[in-house]
């Protein structure tokens, strides 16, 4: 690759190695994988701009005595394209082949090798530096996903849309906000998914597995030319895995079940008589089921004591356009224009305990439109993004009672509560990299965003007395009319909730700069620091019941983050590390008892926190390869009181101390080839509040997978995942007398055969 900065002497060299020795404390993520990006054509977003900046990386070692150099890996989600050596934001990225060397290449299992990155809520939710998907209070995202550069809205991007890791090409890890290229719902940081793209070579691939307690999987993809200008991939996958939780009410051992379709469709336009131009047309569907991932299990562990089936049905679409022309011998003018659809059913019981509680009923669509347009350009010792995005949102969510009860169980609560939210967005945002001498680089980045954020929420609750209240003539067993439904709550508005109808409108807008400074030592070593601020928007909070409304702002944090990136031994070698120490404003905080639906949110919060992040590769002779990480971070509330009580001091749910992986790959070696790695995560919280009874004990699982190929393009694979049998533990909290928790997958152990063309 061609380097922006010549090297220095061998004098210099101690310098660096004290500076890495204090930069490899924290540490931002090197790719533990293999090459990502194939030739500039199959890449359609960034097509022109990989021709321009990235050489194939040698491998002039034949002899499986000595090791392979590393492979250079670009950050898609950076708007400029850097290769991750370059990048001094904290990032993870996982390549094709690693993705298809793990074990049965689970998303979550993905992720979560990396340094500071946790999965949480049964593998359902992800959480980066102690921030999970959806907060640690308050409303709205705060890890933005993408598939293939669209963003995907909470539900989908959290566990029930398109995440298989089926024929992706990478998965990338971006810790820390990324406000100010990606904008709203990346405070804590993104997650950027990358399928596969068409090619001008045929090919094909086959799978079919099946493990234990329960599960198969079958999938397959492939494509190729269609003519001289137009290629296609598709890829399918039907998954199914039956858990391990046992419903101990119904006599159900499939109570944690998941069943997922997954489609991917792609066309590329890649004409040769207009070769500055190309297009990508892609359709992804996802057609996935769910059981419960909240379980009683006051009586035994994986257990659940529900008397209603709890069932769970996501749908979504993502419909994708991707244009590139190059304007000159050194613009690129890219396009993304996308809509992603969901659709949310549930069907639960509303105490999930033995006894009669009443069912309820959850509906949630998701409309998600957005367009961006980005115009980037380099030149000598220099390189810069300018581009304006669009997005507009509407979100129905609809939950349903039939016959709860309330009132200390002399009335039956049934009806609805409906909410129409409404997002309207536009940015104007840039960033760039300016050369100064051969050893320094200045970043600069801004992004000037408007919002405007609209609710209506209303319920309509009708109520049957099963018991006479002194002081209210009414019929027993007799559906309520309004006027004495009234008068009930007014008699007792701890326990029967009133009608409304509310709403919201607010507006907002924001500065994000992002500001850093890159010493190169030479070709292979770097120190980077750099200064960026996050963001979450603020809106209207209505409670669940009665009602209450409480408008709250955005909230932000600021970062400072110090990188070191560097290879060795001939870049065979890659130690990357970053450090970081940000602040917390203006939090939103959850006000009232979490397990309650008398909640609002509100900005009562402040904190700060602090740690590292370090990843380490390195290329063995005979084909192998071994990685690792290691996070520390420590995270506390400054201030943050709900109820009276001051959580000031408390550390965040979801922040281990210490997560770390460490792993070793057999890259393809005559016939086999194979994965192992060792991942664990100390002790946490699941609530703000830090009470013994939300602690989640550390958890170390190990992930395993052997392969070996029997010619005529098959290949058999036995894989293992949690193989410790641990408990892995993720969520727990006390509901009045019961425990309610969350796990992850129990140890499972499975046999695959792959066939490709």
């Amino acid at each position: 690759m061609t380097r922006a900065y010549s090297s220095v002497q061998p004098a210099s060299h101690a310098l660096l190695a004290a500076a890495l020795v204090a930069a490899s404390l924290p540490v931002s993520a090197q790719d533990a994988t293999q090459p990502v990006q194939e030739a500039a054509d199959t890449t359609v977003v960034a097509a022109a701009q990989a021709a321009a900046t990235q050489s194939a990386q040698p491998d002039d070692i034949d002899d499986d005595h000595q090791a392979a150099r590393l492979a250079t890996v670009f950050v898609s989600a950076d708007r400029l394209n850097r290769p991750l050596s370059e990048s001094t934001a904290s990032v993870g990225v996982v390549g094709r082949a690693a993705i298809e060397a793990s074990s049965d290449a689970r998303m979550s299992d993905i992720v979560a090798q990396f340094a500071n990155v946790v999965s949480t809520n049964s593998d359902r939710e992800v959480a980066i530096r102690g921030v999970p998907l959806n907060g640690i209070g308050g409303e709205g995202e705060t890890i933005s996903v993408y598939l293939d550069g669209l963003a995907l809205p909470a539900r989908a991007a959290s566990f029930g849309g398109p995440l298989s890791a089926w024929d992706m090409e990478q998965v990338e890890v971006l810790r820390g906000a990324q406000s100010t290229q990606q904008g709203r719902n990346s405070l804590a940081g993104t997650i950027n998914l990358r399928a596969r793209e068409p090619t001008a070579d045929w090919d094909a691939r086959v799978r079919a597995a099946g493990s234990n307690p329960y599960g198969y999987d079958f999938a397959v993809a492939g494509g190729g030319p269609l003519g001289e200008s137009l290629r296609f991939r598709i890829a399918a996958q039907d998954r199914y895995d039956r858990g391990d939780i046992n419903n101990v009410t119904r006599n159900e051992d499939d109570a944690g079940r998941s069943a997922s379709k997954n489609l991917r469709a792609k066309l590329a336009f890649v004409p040769e008589s207009w070769s500055d131009y190309r297009a990508l047309l892609s359709f992804t569907y996802a057609n996935n089921d769910f059981g419960d991932n909240l379980h009683d299990s006051t009586l035994k562990e994986r257990t659940e004591t529900s008397d209603e089936r709890y069932d769970e049905r996501y749908r979504s679409r993502v419909i994708g356009l991707e244009q590139s022309l190059r304007v000159g011998e050194h613009a690129l003018l890219e396009s993304v224009t996308g809509a992603v659809l969901g659709r949310d059913f549930r069907n639960a019981d509303y105490d999930r305990t033995e006894k009669k509680g009443g069912v309820s009923t959850f509906q949630l669509d998701d409309n998600l439109y957005s367009q961006e347009l980005r115009l980037s350009s380099q030149g000598e010792g220099w390189r810069g993004v300018v581009g304006a995005y669009y997005s507009q949102g509407k979100t129905l969510d609809r939950s349903t009672g039939r016959e709860v009860p309330t009132a200390g169980g002399a009335a039956l609560l049934s009806g609805d509560v409906t909410a129409h939210l409404r997002s309207y967005t536009g940015a104007l945002f840039g960033e760039g990299d300016y050369d100064v001498g051969d050893h320094l680089r200045f970043t600069a980045g801004l992004r000037y965003n408007r919002e405007r954020l609209e609710r209506d929420a209303m319920s309509d609750l009708t109520f049957t007395l099963t018991a006479p209240i002194p002081g209210l003539p009414a019929p027993i067993n007799v559906p309520l009319p309004d006027a004495i439904s009234d008068q009930l709550a007014m008699l007792l508005p701890d326990s029967v909730p009133p009608d409304y109808s509310v709403q919201g409108r607010r507006n907002f807008v924001e500065l994000l700069p992002k500001l850093g400074v890159t010493w190169r030592f030479d070709e292979m070593r770097s120190l980077a620091l750099t200064y960026a601020e996050g963001y979450r928007s603020g809106g209207t909070s209505v409670s669940f019941f009665g009602g209450a409304v409480s408008d709250f702002n955005p909230e932000k944090t600021r970062t400072l983050e110090l990188a070191g990136r560097s290879e060795w031994f001939n870049q065979r070698l890659a130690v990357n590390a970053n450090l970081f120490y940000t602040r917390w404003y203006d939090q939103q905080v959850t006000i009232g008892d979490p397990t309650s639906f008398y909640t609002t949110t509100t900005n009562a919060g402040r904190s700060h926190l602090y740690g590292l992040e370090t990843e380490v590769t390195w290329a063995l002779p005979y084909k192998l390869e071994l990685f690792g990480s290691l996070g520390l971070i420590r995270t506390e509330f400054d201030e943050f009181t709900n109820q009276g009580i001051s959580y000031a001091g408390n550390q965040f749910p979801y922040a281990p101390r210490m997560s770390g992986t460490v792993g070793l790959a057999l890259k393809q070696w005559q016939r086999f080839s194979g994965q192992i790695a060792v991942t664990h995560l100390g002790d946490t919280f699941s609530d703000p509040n830090n009470s013994p009874g939300y602690r989640v004990p550390a958890r170390t699982l190990l992930n395993a997978k052997a392969s070996a190929r029997l010619g005529y393009g098959v290949l058999l694979s036995i894989y293992g995942r949690n193989l410790l049998d641990d408990l892995n533990l993720q969520t727990q909290f006390a509901a009045k007398d019961r425990i309610a928790k969350k796990y992850g997958e129990p140890r499972t152990v499975g046999l695959m055969l792959e066939w490709s063309l």
